[in-house]
């Protein structure tokens, strides 16, 4: 979400979440006196088991500790369940000669948070070289797991339509969901894109299974474009990931090497006002230089246009802006082709980005996403 989208009770509960333990007590307060727990926006549920340590951590007494200490202790069992089932992919993957790549919730768990119950997951997200996706799939269909949308997956690969594939099983009686990248970010799917993430993360074992995580500045940069694009629900806890990220790792940001890939992965308007409201709102430790050099930097029009797409609820109102949206990030995959070519593929690239099984099913879809976004309420294709 951008940074616009913010409210000031949710700046309190983040602030909260955020400055020292002895700094905690005046925020936590004053959010309480501005919401009711009982009807609370679901991105502000996901910070309240990180709150809840916050808390502890202050050594605060409250009515309202026992209802977070029942909140933390919910999502830490079921990041258990998603983390156990990542021990037991990351074995087989390994057998296979597959190398993984942890992203998001498990990746930052892993590195910054150590603690499985205050970063909340719906899912897990890892990554594997383009080369061993059929393997993958293959394996991911053995044990159980099936592909939310049917489609033909070679061709996915082949094509580079969208960044990821999302698998989903049932495990007694709850659905885990597993989603499957070959490029980090959905704006990057071109050729090669995913090379030098690779090629600069970092090797670690989760319980002796060897694994890989993105290296700090990629970590950093991956946070903040994908959590700053608008939201109908708002992921409040990129903020919260940005701020551990930088606070444990502050010396290891390369800042040039930041920008220069916010650029080319289009998303440089996108990061200079991530890390402007992270440093501005909660005294991120963000150098001055690179934060000049951000000022100073003048985007195009089509950037400029694109960042209001990505960042405005009014800009994805609209059908035409909606495709137009779709459009930037489908055209990237075909740098290099001509504009028959990425319309001929571009029918093709909506209906698995909508997560859609038939045409059939495109007019409700709109309708359904269009009405999502006047109303604000979180729609979702699952």
């Amino acid at each position: 979400m951008s940074a616009s989208q913010i409210s000031t009770a949710q700046l309190s509960l983040l602030k909260a979440c955020l400055v020292p333990a002895e700094e905690v007590e005046p925020h936590w307060r004053d959010w309480r006196g501005r919401i009711d727990l009982e009807h609370l926006d679901e991105g502000s549920n996901r910070l309240l088991p990180l709150l809840y340590r916050r808390l502890e951590a202050a050594g605060l007494h409250d009515p309202e500790m026992a209802r977070l200490r029942g909140i933390y202790r919910y999502h830490w069992c079921r990041n258990q369940l998603l983390l156990a089932e990542l021990r037991r992919l990351l074995a087989a993957l390994h057998d296979l000669g597959v190398e993984v790549l942890l992203l998001k919730g498990a990746a930052l768990i892993h590195r910054y948070y150590h603690d499985p119950g205050i970063r909340p997951m719906s899912d897990l997200d890892i990554m594997v070289r383009p080369a061993d996706m059929k393997a993958v799939f293959k394996l991911l269909r053995e044990r159980g797991w099936q592909a939310r949308v049917q489609a033909d997956l070679d061709q996915m690969q082949t094509r580079r339509l969208i960044h990821a594939v999302d698998f989903r099983r049932d495990w007694n009686g709850r659905g885990l969901e597993i989603d499957v990248h070959w490029t980090p970010l959905h704006r990057s799917t071109w050729p090669g894109a995913e090379e030098a993430f690779w090629a600069r993360s970092l090797a670690t074992s989760v319980d002796g299974l060897p694994c890989r995580v993105l290296e700090p500045t990629d970590q950093l940069l991956h946070t903040c474009l994908h959590g700053g694009a608008w939201n109908a629900m708002p992921p409040l806890r990129w903020v919260t990931d940005a701020c551990c990220i930088l606070r444990g790792d502050a010396e290891a940001i390369d800042w040039e090497r930041l920008i220069e890939d916010a650029h080319r992965h289009h998303g440089f308007l996108m990061l200079r006002a991530a890390l402007g409201y992270l440093h501005e709102a909660f005294a991120a430790p963000v150098p001055e230089a690179p934060m000049r050099q951000l000022a100073m930097n003048r985007p195009s029009r089509a950037e400029r246009l694109e960042h209001q797409l990505q960042t405005h609820q009014i800009a994805a109102a609209r059908l035409d802006q909606l495709l137009l949206l779709e459009w930037f990030n489908h055209s990237r995959a075909y740098q290099r082709a001509g504009m028959l070519a990425r319309l001929a593929d571009f029918p093709a690239y909506l209906k698995l980005s909508w997560k859609l099984d038939h045409w059939h099913q495109v007019p409700g879809f709109v309708i359904r996403r269009l009405a999502a976004r006047l109303t604000g309420k979180a729609y979702s294709s699952r």
